[in-house]
């Protein structure tokens, strides 16, 4: 039978075995998904020594003789006469073997973890109960993840942004970041773990570590899980909000406001470790296929503390592709169109609720043409919940546009498009209630009014119903 060492021996030799095959997965460079699979299926792999000693029980007998072979009426009867008879009878004072001993060092061990547990709970709840709700509108972001409820956003005094809660989902951002043009971009990054589910699947991951505390490759396994997780909602939340350069000072923002070492038990930005920030920024400023030196350039810029210096030169492939800093509008949105929603305040035409609209809806007959109104480089082409297929084109370093409800895109991320390319056709791929373009203009990481933007046509024959013409700006 196993004794409870040799169970520590082999998942220790067991948790080597799976850090290295998945260690050599990750060296042939994945996508940031395939990678935390990978550290995903290590960390369950972990559990097979633990599962193999369920079918093979093996404490050890701690007893040396069976209880009724024990002498227990002679010492009533026969005193011993000198004190080496009494050392003698002592089998009592014996030290524990082994195996009791690696039993109660294991205990210990998971006792410890289970406090350190306890304490970030307490400190978790103190958190929560200086928190402050703040007037930050998200429901358009929870709709385009397809979120079926809006969670609130609270202010904290210090510490990382977080997301919590069991029955009410709360988002939890710093005083620090809150007023920041970044802020809206950590919210963004907490609703994509919230759609992933990763206030469920965190927890187990990090428990299963917690399992294998003695094993120093069960620690490693654990930190890769929580870089590649950060680094897979780094990726979705750049693809949702279209601004790679936005979201990078972000990034940088939040981890100088992250003051607080202490790891909560909840999804939030993984930035205590020493280096992970530039890891991070390193994996999302930098282009897929990767030339050798390329990272090694990328990691001594922000080792040199410059991420955003190399960040435009990185996000587009080959310099000339590069918007520059000026837009320049020369073409329709839409050959003909109709005018059926303004940018702002209104009534949502499904739920009836009035909520905020960040774009303009432009009606037309389901297959027309779309047009790209002005140069750029398309940094996103996918399905996305209420959006249906959209399109996000990067078309200076601070503007980006984004069309909603297409039937088919033409374009995939990294095209380089000219003013009056196709990038799609119109359709109602998403939540609609019939076929239109949703379009919108953010700049900065602010959603702005299309139509106030100077020079943009949204339409060459634009019609516009009665009440929404004042609304219109002369061109």
């Amino acid at each position: 039978m196993m004794s409870p060492l040799a169970l520590v021996l082999l998942a220790l030799i067991w948790s080597a075995i799976v850090w290295a095959g998945a260690s050599l997965i990750c060296r042939m460079r994945p996508s940031p998904v395939m990678a935390q699979a990978t550290w995903r299926g290590a960390a369950f792999l972990l559990i097979a020594p633990f599962a193999a000693s369920v079918c093979v029980p093996a404490l050890p007998v701690l007893a040396d003789a069976p209880l009724a072979d024990l002498p227990m009426l002679e010492p009533l009867a026969i005193m011993p006469e000198t004190n080496d008879e009494v050392v003698a009878q002592g089998p009592a004072s014996r030290m524990p073997d082994v195996g009791m001993l690696t039993i109660i060092m294991l205990a210990l061990g998971w006792g410890f973890r289970a406090l350190l547990w306890g304490i970030s709970q307490v400190r978790l709840q103190r958190l929560k109960s200086w928190a402050r709700p703040a007037s930050r509108p998200i429901g358009h972001w929870a709709e385009a993840l397809g979120l079926s409820h809006v969670p609130d956003v609270h202010v904290i005094p210090h510490g990382a942004p977080f997301l919590a809660g069991i029955m009410k989902r709360r988002v939890y951002v710093p005083a620090a970041l809150i007023r920041r043009e970044g802020a809206q971009q950590v919210i963004v990054h907490e609703l994509v773990h919230l759609k992933r589910g990763d206030l469920l699947t965190r927890p187990i991951e990090r428990l299963i570590a917690d399992l294998f505390w003695f094993s120093p490759f069960a620690w490693l396994i654990r930190g890769q899980l929580d870089f590649w997780r950060e680094a897979v909602v780094d990726q979705k939340t750049v693809e949702l909000t279209g601004d790679r350069i936005a979201y990078a000072k972000a990034l940088t923002s939040a981890a100088r406001a992250s003051r607080d070492e202490a790891v909560l038990p909840v999804a939030a930005f993984i930035l205590q470790k020493k280096g992970n920030l530039k890891m991070r920024l390193t994996e999302l400023l930098t282009e897929k296929p990767r030339p050798r030196r390329l990272g090694l350039v990328v990691a001594a810029a922000l080792a040199c503390a410059a991420p955003l210096a190399i960040a435009q030169g990185v996000l587009i492939k080959g310099a000339a592709a590069a918007p520059g800093a000026e837009i320049t509008y020369s073409h329709a949105v839409l050959d003909k169109a109709r005018l059926t929603s303004t940018f702002g305040n209104r009534k949502h035409p499904i739920t009836g609720k009035m909520k905020q609209h960040d774009g303009v809806d432009l009606a037309e007959a389901e297959g027309v043409p779309v047009y790209a109104p002005a140069n750029g480089v398309i940094t996103l082409a996918a399905e996305k919940g209420a959006y249906g297929n959209l399109v996000l084109l990067q078309a200076s370093e601070e503007t980006s546009m984004r069309f909603g409800q297409l039937q088919s895109m033409a374009v995939k991320a990294g095209d380089v498009v000219k003013a009056g390319d196709v990038i799609g056709t119109l359709g109602q791929s998403g939540r609609a209630t019939g076929p239109h373009l949703h379009f919108e203009v953010w700049r900065a990481g602010i959603a702005v009014d299309p139509q106030a933007e100077t020079g943009l046509v949204l339409a060459s024959e634009l019609s516009v119903p009665a009440g929404l013409e004042k609304k219109v700006p002369a061109r």
